[in-house]
């Protein structure tokens, strides 16, 4: 783990919290990957994913409980690769579960082979090891765009 993107108060970051991070960069470096089955063994049984501000109609903006995530990130096979998803800065919070994650999300569009690229926080909750919860904040406009190109 890269001790310069930890951000806030480094010197309070415990064996707890090292693990929370450790587990929230694997989840990412898994999703740029495109391993979509490992990043099923990250998911807590429990897990939620949420896009608090996603454009989409009603009820797109929550994917709750393993089977609904597992569908969901199958569901992305085929039409977006992941190419990156460099990290800019970690944020751990006072209870070591929770850490928001700035980072940049590179994908291509595998039917127009167009690149995406936006920037990334999310919140993050490791929860018995494993990301239980994963809110994501993102460029809708520029998402949309994308989608629709």
């Amino acid at each position: 783990m890269d001790k310069s993107l930890i951000f806030g108060r480094p010197e309070f970051v415990t064996e707890s919290h090292r693990h929370s991070i450790a587990v929230a960069l694997q989840w990412l470096e898994t999703l740029g990957n495109g391993d979509m089955d490992t990043l099923m063994t990250l998911w807590h049984e429990d897990g939620v994913l949420e896009f608090p501000f996603n454009p989409e109609e009603a009820g797109s903006d929550r994917v709750e409980g393993f089977e609904a995530l597992s569908d969901y990130f199958q569901g992305t096979k085929g039409h977006k690769k992941p190419i990156a998803f460099p990290v800019k800065a970690i944020y751990p919070g006072a209870d070591p579960e929770w850490l928001v994650v700035e980072f940049i999300g590179r994908l291509l569009n595998t039917k127009t082979n167009e690149e995406y690229s936006n920037e990334y926080i999310v919140v993050i909750r490791v929860y018995e090891g494993k990301v239980i919860l994963f809110r994501e904040f993102f460029d809708s406009i520029k998402r949309k765009k994308f989608e629709l190109g």
